[in-house]
């Protein structure tokens, strides 16, 4: 473990930042385990780019910060910024906090490191922030692993959500994996295939590694997620592209990461007909699966466990390690029986009355009002 003492952080008060950083935080980035794409410079740069706002209710101040060691190794990156509600005034609040407050596009935020590095990232962030950037009222930590929750300073802590990610170790062959399902599972997936097949189906899947000059199949994924969110008669599901600006900022996303090779666009097709999409970030020996979308009146076949079931196979086949099923609890990835790390997301105020009472505004707003001991 690094010794917290000879960590060094340092402000970076312009989004130029990016370019300056790029090349170490990409090396940074490329050495993590279980990647995603939320850690990537890129998709940093085009979130500030899509969503810092700077206006009179909101003004996000550019408010990233590097640890390094005392030998200039970058050792951590925090993608931060100091959000002033309203942007003058006396009563104004100042919420420092990571990148991705989107809705939902950002599903995973907070500080950049190895993991077992991010306990004394958090230390060094943390002392930095109680004596030379002490300028705020509320920050809101984010993406913080449970054993590094200790290091946080003492004063007033409130838990704003625990996040549970879900990964699966792939093993070589997907028979090996499929033998280690429970016996409910292993029938759902047979029965999606003879379903199919009774009717007269065949499913295929269909892989887009790059979408120059090919917008369609964007525009085919944002629909069919649209048309998953809106079925009346299943479980609700947001649709977290009903706005321009959120399908421009993945429309960039994909762009920038796809030339680079990052991106995958998975389509089971039937009978001519794309049934359903998923989008996934390929980043060295991981595979990231994000957002997804299915047209429901194909729902009795099951189309999209068959298409995680072929992507996995995919996955498997070309020697990814790991997959991500993203964040959330639900049975769609239990069934996987994958492990299970939980982030939390905690909300620090100071002792003045002021910053307490911003604080629990806060927690109120997204219902959640739990404080740590």
């Amino acid at each position: 473990m690094a010794e917290l003492m000879s960590l060094i952080v340092n402000r970076l008060s312009h989004s130029a930042a990016f370019q300056n950083l790029r090349r170490e935080w990409e090396e940074l980035d490329s050495g993590l385990t279980n990647r995603t794409p939320f850690t990537s410079p890129i998709w940093n740069e085009l979130w500030w780019k899509h969503f810092s706002r700077s206006g009179l209710l909101r003004h996000d101040e550019f408010f990233i910060h590097e640890v390094r060691k005392p030998n200039g190794e970058l050792f951590a990156i925090a993608p931060l910024m100091r959000t002033c509600e309203p942007n003058l005034g006396p009563i104004r609040a100042r919420k420092v906090q990571f990148f991705g407050t989107d809705p939902s596009l950002t599903e995973i935020r907070g500080i950049i490191s190895k993991a077992e590095h991010q306990r004394d990232a958090l230390s060094a962030l943390a002392k930095h922030f109680s004596e030379k950037e002490n300028n705020w009222d509320v920050f809101k930590w984010s993406g913080v692993r449970a054993e590094a929750v200790v290091q946080l300073p003492l004063g007033k802590l409130r838990t704003e959500r625990l996040l549970p990610d879900y990964i699966v170790n792939l093993p070589g062959r997907w028979q090996d994996l499929h033998s280690t399902l429970s016996n409910n599972t292993r029938k759902s997936i047979r029965k999606g295939y003879e379903f199919l097949e009774r009717d007269g189906h065949q499913p295929s899947l269909r892989v887009a590694e790059s979408l120059a000059g090919d917008d369609e199949i964007l525009r085919r994924f944002f629909r069919l997620h649209q048309a998953r969110s809106s079925a009346e008669d299943m479980k609700q599901h947001r649709d977290n592209f009903h706005t321009a600006q959120s399908r421009r900022f993945l429309d960039d996303v994909i762009g920038t990461m796809g030339s680079r090779g990052l991106v995958r666009i998975f389509e089971l097709e039937v009978s001519g007909e794309i049934v359903a999409s998923r989008i996934a970030f390929g980043l060295g020996r991981d595979i990231y699966l994000y957002f997804s979308g299915f047209e429901p009146s194909w729902k009795k076949y099951g189309v999209m466990t068959t298409l995680v079931v072929e992507i996995i196979k995919w996955a498997i086949e070309r020697g990814f390690n790991t997959l991500n099923l993203s964040t959330g609890r639900d049975q769609s990835k239990l069934r996987w029986l994958p492990t299970e790390t939980v982030l939390h997301d905690i909300v620090q105020s100071t002792e003045s009355v002021r910053s307490q009472l911003i604080a629990r505004s806060e927690l109120w707003r997204r219902g959640a009002l739990k404080e740590l001991s």
